[in-house]
């Protein structure tokens, strides 16, 4: 989606090369058909790109390969390590060794979804 690293990865390899070749953007628009105002949001990172005008935009920019114009992928991200972690305290409330784990684990599969993991794992 828009805003996305790679898009503002793409976005600057686009700027980057446009005016290497001494292209504005009404330009590059002109050449790829699109808008010069999709230009200038693609290059921010703010615009979504079809496939097909990835291989416009590598055309007009004169890239021998679309691979050229694409960023390298993002590193994958790296699991802190960290496990839920918690502390059940109330003087008027004591949970059993059961208890807790169920909490625990209602607690993880409320998580999971946010933090991209499977409850239990």
């Amino acid at each position: 989606m828009a805003g996305d690293p790679i898009y503002k990865g793409f976005g600057n390899a686009v700027s980057t090369r446009r005016k290497a070749l001494g292209l504005t953007q009404a330009q590059l628009a002109g050449k790829v058909k699109m808008s010069r105002a999709s230009i200038a949001n693609i290059e921010s990172g703010r615009q979504n790109v079809l496939l097909h005008h990835v291989y416009a935009l590598a055309a007009a920019l004169e890239f021998t390969k679309v691979g050229e114009l694409l960023p390298p992928p993002p590193p994958p991200q790296k699991s802190t390590g960290e496990e839920l972690r918690m502390t059940v305290s109330n003087q008027a409330l004591s949970l059993s060794e059961h208890a807790e784990a169920q909490v625990t684990d209602l607690i993880s599969s409320a998580l999971a979804p946010r933090r991209g993991l499977k409850a239990g794992s």
